[in-house]
């Protein structure tokens, strides 16, 4: 026994009242029609930790299962005059479990698959998610395995890599779109499908552009780089192009002019450009890298002094083969290098070409500065950048200096030979200064607080390069006179350090210089890549050096991504369905708005379970798949009736004389969801209810049924446990129902609406899961609003061992026990066509009747029936459609009820809720049944 609890106004103590009852939903039933949004229910005590409120049918049955005091409160939100007048009542399972199954869920905690997720249909990751299990026909935004990463290619085009995952299983390939354009059409795009447990370097399924032969980096990515432009940490305060002098006491001096500058003593300032003697040499091109440690460049410039002590390259990105370490294994994919760095020389050479002149630079053991050169194993040609540097013959005073004093003319430094040795070889020089030589120079004040962008931490623990991607919005260019464009530069530098799991810093400071040179005024970009000395977490922070950059120049820069990465060594991924893609970004893919991969699938399942793998929509293998499947039903093939089920299916198709009724295509991704919920949503999608025959699991149509049953009466149910209700009008006063479906022709959820009424107001919303078909979802609105509106009477009784062998929907005889008048009993005796009857019966003058019996195959039959001369007589005008059985003992009895001709379809039922009530008995809830629930079904497939 429950003590129920019902608070209708809680500002009122004499509105509460407490009923002993033995079942809360039954009682609820019969004192209200619908609970308030507002109303919650509570156990033992009114506390937010002890709300039982029901959300689903699961919910329902935990109600129903509690013990002690249940406490039904409707929470401030309605007046005390609405509440009177709401006409409320409570949870019913009046209708189908398709209405459960389909209606609104309570939000999961796991992200959703986009298939399914209207508002968000894009590729993300889906952290701690579900792998989608998609069944049938349906189109898949298919989830990221890994963050996705950019890197700029050889040419400056940005090039996007993302590795996918449709979902469990085998699919067939219909199309493969980027929002809404053929991937076919959107040139350097490149997709590989993979089929489960097969290497994503393997032969795809599908295939557009190029063959992916390596696997895609794992990376993690900084949030803190949003597109930041780079500036120099100083400001240009003073530009030299006549004769400014520097002297070996630490001066320096103008000819003419004055230093009109915002310089005070004690500031720190940068020089660049101070190259006495010759300087620095560039070059922008073809580059020969060979592997005898030598790099091979041709120009028409004739370098006079070739006393060169350091190369800098950048934008050296090579691709090289894969290692074969033993002839009879496969060579291991290809994959790219990047020759980027600053490498020592031990001799330049130059020699006399047609048109110029080629120089040969010889590197004292490059891998040492980059890891990169241990892998050329044959020469290789790159289009890049490089910098011949600090030349032997020439006096390089380009330094960070502290000022001493300064005048209208001069800039006196604190002990410059102590920051820049290099300031002690102007004694070599005519008068021991270096005022014969013109030199153009910067002088910058030093903010180094004002430009650089960082520091920012990445964590990755086992990281093993540093990818920057540096990109020109606007190209990199000089203007001339005559509008012209001609090549110019700028350079920037990258610091990073190692840092713990704290993100507090240790070890040393590394410095990576960047160099870029171009003469174009396309946006491009560059990818610099540096290998991590030791493997971890960096902090990292960057700036632009070049400061001397005219108005004529254009050299924006900007970081748009920095990543830690590593190579990933996973190539298959089991029982998955894999995409590796690669998009590059051109005039083609940037006029979509905004990037969405997806495709039409459909799933291929093993026919039967069994057979070969087929493309399907078929609900029916859908089920056996996921029964048999490892992870969701856990079933064996001995659990399953296919030959039924197979069945099954062709009943449904021939009553709806179509396959589009039996089709079910939907993406499970809910981790919560039982197998028992997925078979019932799979099942009711198909107008089906799947059930268990001894242990075997089984389908069964919900049609029209011309036979009951089984027959209850006052000897096959509990005393007085059965309770009714009428209704008066549509329930909830509803006007009609609106179902959302799945659009098949492009995938966007549609609405249709169920209603007599040209401009309903007040509809039931139910959000479809599996239809995919215009008919299916139609024909199921009308099925659910029909079932609303012609719902009258409501029974609720527990019922003897007998209705063990119920299934929901099924058609039932109930006599109405709550009445004096009902006639009903056992029978008796068989003598012909007269029965003999347990109970008298009385038939009015000129009334017609017929009697229902309870046949032993588990049917009802219906006979005209009059009366004889006893009163516990009656005669059939036609015998039983099998024998009676009178005897004690037999599992099922022939029980009876008497109704008036006109009346027969009043005792007629639907069973919409079964459930154990105690040792041997059921608790049945039901609805009066009619054809007219179906009389839409043919109407629109």
């Amino acid at each position: 026994m429950k003590r129920l609890h019902i608070i209708p106004n809680t500002f009122d103590q004499n509105t509460w009242s407490v009923e002993e009852v033995d079942d809360v939903l039954v009682y609820l039933k019969q004192q209200f029609t619908v609970l308030p949004e507002n109303t919650r229910i509570y156990h033992n005590s009114i506390a937010p930790e002890n709300d039982v409120t029901p959300i689903d049918e699961r919910g329902v049955r935990n109600l129903q299962a509690l013990d002690g005091d249940i406490y039904v409160v409707i929470e401030p939100g309605y007046d005390p005059f609405t509440i009177a007048y709401l006409v409320i009542a409570a949870i019913t399972l009046a209708f189908s479990v398709y209405t459960y199954m389909t209606m609104p869920k309570p939000q999961n905690q796991s992200p959703q698959s986009p298939n399914n997720d209207l508002a968000s249909r894009q590729n993300q990751i889906r952290l701690n998610g579900r792998i989608p299990d998609i069944y049938g026909t349906l189109l898949s935004y298919p989830d990221l395995i890994s963050v996705t990463y950019t890197f700029y290619n050889e040419k400056g085009i940005e090039v996007e890599r993302s590795l996918l995952c449709i979902g469990r299983g085998y699919y067939q390939i219909h199309n493969m779109k980027d929002a809404e354009t053929e991937v076919s059409d959107i040139p350097g795009t490149s997709i590989s499908v993979y089929d489960p447990f097969t290497d994503i370097t393997g032969t795809p399924i599908y295939k557009n552009g190029r063959t992916f032969t390596d696997t895609p980096l794992a990376v993690a990515i900084s949030d803190s780089i949003t597109g930041q432009v780079l500036n120099a940490p100083n400001k240009p305060v003073f530009m030299d192009f006549g004769y400014t002098y520097f002297t070996l006491d630490g001066y320096i001096r103008q000819t003419s002019g004055s230093f009109a500058t915002d310089i005070q003593a004690g500031d720190s300032i940068v020089i660049y450009g101070a190259t006495i003697g010759t300087p620095d040499f560039r070059f922008s091109g073809n580059i020969l890298l060979k592997t005898n440690n030598s790099v091979i460049f041709e120009t028409t410039e004739n370098i006079s002094s070739l006393g060169f002590e350091n190369l800098s390259l950048n934008g050296a990105l090579i691709e090289l083969e894969g290692a074969q370490p033993d002839p009879e294994e496969p060579k291991e994919p290809n994959f790219y290098r990047d020759f980027s760095g600053v490498y020592n020389v031990t001799g330049v050479s130059k020699s006399t070409i047609a048109g110029g002149f080629q120089y040969t630079v010889n590197l004292s053991n490059p891998v040492n500065e980059n890891p990169s050169w241990q892998y050329l194993i044959e020469d290789k040609t790159v289009n890049a950048g490089l910098q011949l540097i600090n030349n032997r013959d020439a006096i390089h005073l380009d330094d960070e200096y502290v000022v001493e004093d300064i005048g209208s003319d001069y800039i006196k430094l604190v002990d410059p030979e102590l920051v820049n040795p290099e300031w002690s070889f102007l004694t070599n020089l005519p008068n021991q200064n270096s005022a014969s030589i013109p030199l153009e120079y910067v002088i910058s004040k030093l903010d180094p607080d004002a430009a650089w962008v960082g520091w920012h931490n990445i964590f990755m623990p086992d990281a093993e390069f540093l990818y920057v991607n540096i990109h020109f919005p606007n190209g990199l260019y000089r203007q001339n006179s005559k509008g012209g464009t001609s090549e110019d530069w700028t350079t920037g530098v990258l610091e990073y350090q190692h840092i713990d799991a704290d993100g507090v810093p240790f070890g040393q400071v590394y410095t990576v210089d960047l160099h870029y040179t171009n003469a174009t005024r396309v946006p491009f970009g560059d990818t610099k890549i540096v290998p991590l000395l030791a493997y971890g977490s960096v902090r990292f922070r960057l700036c632009r050096t070049r400061t001397d950059i005219a108005n004529n120049v254009q050299a924006e820069m900007r970081v748009k991504d920095v990543y830690l990465a590593k190579r990933s060594d996973k190539i298959n991924y089991g029982n998955m369905t894999v995409i590796q893609s690669e998009a590059v970004g051109n005039d083609g893919l940037y006029s979509i708005k905004e990037r969405k991969l997806n495709c039409l699938v459909t799933r291929k399942l093993k026919v039967d379970g069994v057979g070969a793998l087929t493309p399907t929509n078929s609900a029916e293998q859908a089920l056996i798949d996921l029964a048999l499947d490892e992870y969701i039903g856990r079933r064996s093939m001995n659990e399953l009736d296919v030959v039924q089920m197979k069945a099954e299916v062709a009943k449904i198709i021939a009553y709806f004389k179509s396959d589009k009724a039996a089709e079910f295509s939907y993406t499970i991704d809910d981790p919560n969801l039982s197998f028992e919920e997925i078979a019932g949503m799979v099942a009711s999608t198909v107008f089906c209810e799947p059930n268990r025959f001894g242990s075997k699991i089984q389908l069964q149509l919900e049609q029209p049924q011309e036979n009951a049953v089984l027959l209850f009466n006052h000897r096959n149910k509990v005393p007085k446990s059965e309770k009714r209700t009428e209704s008066w009008g549509v329930k909830n006063k509803y006007d009609g129902v609106e179902i959302e479906y799945t659009s098949p022709v492009d995938d966007t959820r549609v609405k249709y609406i169920a209603s007599e009424k040209a401009n309903p107001t007040n509809l039931m919303s139910i959000k479809s899961t599996g239809i995919r078909n215009e008919a299916q979802a139609k024909t199921r609105a009308w099925r659910e609003w029909n079932k609303i509106k012609y719902q009258e009477t409501s029974v609720q009784f527990d019922a003897l061992d007998e209705s063990e062998i119920l299934l929901r929907n099924d058609k039932i005889i109930v006599a109405d026990n709550t009445s004096v008048e009902t006639q009903d009993g056992e029978v008796v005796e068989v003598d012909g066509l007269v029965l003999v009857l347990s109970q008298d019966v009385v038939f009015e003058i000129n009334q017609s009747y017929k009697v229902y019996l309870q046949l032993e195959n588990g049917s009802v039959d219906m006979i005209d029936c009059t009366a004889t001369e006893w009163t516990n007589e009656i005669t059939l005008t036609r015998p039983p459609q099998m024998p009676l059985v009178t005897e004690d003992g037999k599992y099922i009895k022939t029980t009876y009820q008497i109704v008036k001709a006109q009346e027969v379809e009043s005792s007629a039922f639907m069973l919409t809720e079964i459930s154990p009530q105690g040792i041997m008995t059921n608790s049945l809830t039901c609805v009066n049944y009619t054809d007219k629930y179906y009389e839409k079904d043919h109407s629109f497939f």
